[in-house]
């Protein structure tokens, strides 16, 4: 195989989770209060779990307690920088609710964007090692991006931009993992500490927009049992993504 190869299978796997997360957006258009709620508190608790269960645990036994804080630290920033430097200009026509949805939308593609590298970098190295093994990754990273596509593509909904930019920015997430894949390949795998930082700082980019944007979105749009029901469900599936690949 060659990089641009390598590029398609890492862009295929990171991309084709979260176009149909795009897809399933799409298709619940202009969702009740009460839904789209649900199904913010649904991604929050899916991103949650993730965090909790899966790039914490792989980034504190990879690279230690000194890596993991600076990891957290730096995604932090990463994630104010980004906040700081989005293009409200370039947004005019967005307004009020339907600008701070794209905001959200926006911030969550980068919270995603720094967990997706590090998860093609293990598409690229693990295929180097073994055809089946790098597949096998391939199919689980495109299994965790159905729930973050979904992330993605309902504030879009919800500011009213079209299919079929939900479904192109939805699809580009998983450009970077196809970088990632054809540096792991290139390189058969790269330094631990790196990965680790990686995950760290995916997680603390996560845990803000969870807890910053999707929970507190949610509650302004309906506060009820059936919000808290979401995030449970949300959570619950976050686990089994976790644990069950």
């Amino acid at each position: 195989m060659n990089i641009l190869d390598y590029f398609l299978m890492g862009f295929l796997f990171g991309g084709i989770g979260t176009l149909i997360g795009g897809i399933i957006s799409i298709l619940i258009y202009k969702p009740s209060d009460k839904i789209a709620a649900g199904i913010l508190n649904f991604a929050a608790g899916i991103m949650i779990a993730v965090t909790s269960f899966d790039l914490m645990p792989q980034a504190y036994n990879i690279g230690g307690f000194f890596i993991v804080t600076l990891g957290l630290t730096i995604g932090l920033i990463v994630v104010f920088l980004a906040e700081s430097i989005l293009p409200y200009k370039k947004l005019y026509k967005y307004k009020g609710k339907k600008l701070s949805y794209i905001r959200m939308s926006l911030i969550i593609m980068i919270s995603i964007s720094l967990h997706n590298f590090p998860e093609g970098v293990a598409v690229g190295s693990g295929y180097i090692y073994s055809e089946n093994l790098g597949l096998k990754i391939g199919i689980m990273i495109a299994a965790h991006d159905i729930p973050e596509g979904i992330s993605v593509g309902v504030p879009l909904i919800l500011a009213g931009v079209s299919p079929l930019k939900v479904i192109l920015l939805t699809l580009l997430t998983g450009l970077p993992t196809a970088l990632g894949t054809v540096l792991g390949a290139a390189v058969g795998g790269l330094s631990d500490y790196f990965i680790a930082f990686c995950l760290a700082a995916a997680s603390s980019s996560m845990l803000y927009v969870s807890a910053n944007e999707l929970i507190p979105e949610a509650n302004v749009l309906h506060k009820g049992k059936s919000s808290f029901i979401f995030l449970l469900l949300g959570f619950m599936s976050g686990c089994y993504l976790s644990f069950g690949f």
